[in-house]
C-alpha cells in the first residue's frame, strides 16, 4: 500500500497539501497520516526570554490546544470523503521538524512526504532555511513541496 505523510503546520500552504494530497490519495487509495510538529519551550528557551518560567507550561498548553486544531483541520476533509487518515502530533524539545517529520518517515516506511512551501527566498532562506527544504535535502524519502 502506497503510504503519504502529510507534514502540517496549519499555514496556507498546509491547506493546499492536503487538498494535493487528497487527491492523491483517492486515486492512489493510499494510507495517509497528517503529521504535526509542536517545538515547545524549555527552561533554556524560557530562562533568555521576559517571560517567567512558571508560564511555560501554560504556553505549551496553548500550543497543543492550536496543535489539535491544525491535525483535526488537515483530517477533516478526508474524512469528510469516508477515506480513513491517521493524525499524530509529536513534540519536540531537542530536535527539528524537519528531523523529526524525517526520522517519522523513515520507521514508517511512507513513500512520499508531503509539505507546503513557505516560499522564504534569496538571503532569507540562507541564513533562515526551511523545514520544507531541510527535508527534502535529508533525503529520508520522495518529498512532494506544495506551493
Amino acid at each position: 500500500m502506497y503510504r503519504i505523510l502529510l507534514a502540517t503546520d496549519g499555514s496556507e500552504n498546509s491547506q493546499r497539501v492536503v487538498e494535493e494530497v487528497l487527491r492523491i490519495a483517492e486515486a492512489l487509495k493510499a494510507e495517509v497520516t497528517a503529521l504535526h510538529v509542536i517545538e515547545q519551550y524549555d527552561r533554556s528557551y524560557m530562562a533568555y526570554t521576559p517571560y517567567k518560567v512558571e508560564i511555560r507550561d501554560d504556553l505549551n498548553h496553548i500550543k497543543q490546544l492550536e496543535a489539535d486544531r491544525i491535525i483535526e483541520e488537515a483530517a477533516k476533509p478526508f474524512r469528510d470523503k469516508g477515506l480513513a487518515i491517521k493524525t499524530e502530533i509529536i513534540v519536540s524539545k531537542d530536535k527539528s521538524p524537519a528531523d523529526i517529520i524525517c526520522d517519522i518517515a523513515s520507521r514508517g516506511e511512507y513513500n512520499l512526504i508531503a509539505i507546503g512551501s513557505r516560499g522564504l527566498r534569496g538571503v532569507k532562506e540562507l541564513f533562515l532555511g526551511s523545514v520544507s527544504n531541510k527535508v527534502a535535502h535529508i533525503g529520508c524519502t520522495n518529498v512532494l513541496i506544495v506551493r
